[in-house]
């Protein structure tokens, strides 16, 4: 193979990878609708403010899941989605990220995506293309 097939074939990949990532994301974070058991643990576990932090965590991954698929705001996106991921390490584990396998897999592609931004098939890179557009006719 080529080099420029080969670069592609990556760039798919990790599309790819994002898009599935941000939707099943996107699913846990529907249990926006349904909270109350995720109230319920989270009041019996002692978790300080137990109703924002429900609220938050499935808005977060419920948005942050959408965004992830477009690829927008990615990097943002990822920290707040690291954080909740710890969060659900923490309070479902004890802490113990060998016993929260989901949620550190999870925590590990954000983390991926974190570091490498969303790719060149996303609409991050389509925002930037065209601020540097219009940076360059200055």
């Amino acid at each position: 193979m080529t080099l420029i097939k080969l670069e592609t074939l990556r760039i798919f990949g990790m599309t790819l990878i994002r898009i599935f990532t941000g939707y099943l994301i996107y699913r846990y974070g529907r249990e926006l609708f349904n909270i109350e058991g995720l109230l319920d643990f989270l009041k019996k576990e002692n978790i300080p403010f137990p109703v924002f932090t429900g609220y938050a965590a499935k808005i977060i991954e419920l948005v942050g899941g959408i965004f992830l698929i477009l690829g927008l705001f990615t990097r943002i996106v990822c920290i707040l989605l690291m954080i909740v991921m710890y969060g659900v390490i923490y309070t479902t584990a004890n802490g113990n990220f060998l016993e929260g396998e989901f949620p550190f897999l999870f925590l590990l592609l954000f983390g991926v995506f974190l570091i490498n931004g969303a790719g060149k098939w996303s609409l991050d890179h389509v925002i930037a293309k065209r601020f540097a557009r219009k940076v360059d006719m200055r």
